[in-house]
């Protein structure tokens, strides 16, 4: 599994996730988040790990021109919109120059989700992230829920069979063999973590970074007869 690590604030952090391991660093540009930065914050962290791991830009709700100036300006390599965006944002960004090949739609999955009808409309996207549904939050929830609810969405459809989904929501070192297991053998493209791993908002904890490595590694080390 491909590793996301969110929610980085310091360049301190991107170094040393990306030395464990991660494939992708998160950078929140919500202002209303704990985690937001700066376009100046977002700079260093990008370039703490630039060419190790993807640089993926958090946004909920920002116009297109905003999230073009951030891309330029942290030179990100991928978009999440996090909010209650509409499809027609894609036409939008790349009018920006912002290609749907290089955006991450995020869902909130409650109990009446439908994977399949929710993602069909963003099939255009480099890849989906699912998270926990909360009132009043767009993400960041640590809550966990159940995977297989979104299997759907890359099963049972060819144009799907090699979508990038991503799962949030409650991962962290103790949890992630316990989610994997609920999900009944299925498992996705990669992990999003972020609080799961702090020590507070927007400060990672070193040794949860490292326990959470130690335990991928683990879950995927394979079993002798």
């Amino acid at each position: 599994m491909k590793v996301k690590i969110c929610g980085v604030t310091n360049p301190e952090d991107a170094a040393l996730a990306v030395e464990l391991g991660a494939d992708l660093l998160g950078i929140n540009f919500w202002p209303r988040s704990p985690r937001a930065v700066s376009l100046a914050q977002a700079r260093e962290v990008a370039d703490a790990g630039r060419g190790r791991a993807l640089l993926v830009g958090v946004f909920v709700d920002e116009s297109p021109a905003r999230i073009a100036e951030a891309v330029t300006a942290a030179r990100l390599d991928l978009v999440q919109l996090h909010g209650d965006e509409e499809p027609d944002l894609l036409r939008e960004l790349a009018r920006e120059g912002v290609a749907p090949g290089k955006t991450v739609r995020a869902f909130r999955v409650g109990a009446s989700f439908d994977a399949t009808r929710e993602t069909a409309p963003w099939d255009a996207c480099w890849g989906f992230l699912f998270d926990a549904a909360r009132p009043g939050m767009y993400g960041g929830t640590g809550e966990h829920w159940p995977w297989r609810r979104v299997a759907g969405a890359v099963e049972g459809a060819p144009a799907r069979a090699a979508r990038r989904v991503l799962m949030a929501g409650g991962v962290g070192p103790q949890t992630l063999r316990s989610l994997i297991a609920a999900a009944d053998g299925w498992r996705p493209w990669g992990i999003d973590v972020c609080s799961g791993v702090e020590r507070a908002p927007g400060r990672k904890d070193p040794a949860k970074l490292r326990a959470l490595f130690e335990e991928i590694r683990d879950v995927e080390a394979p079993t002798l007869a």
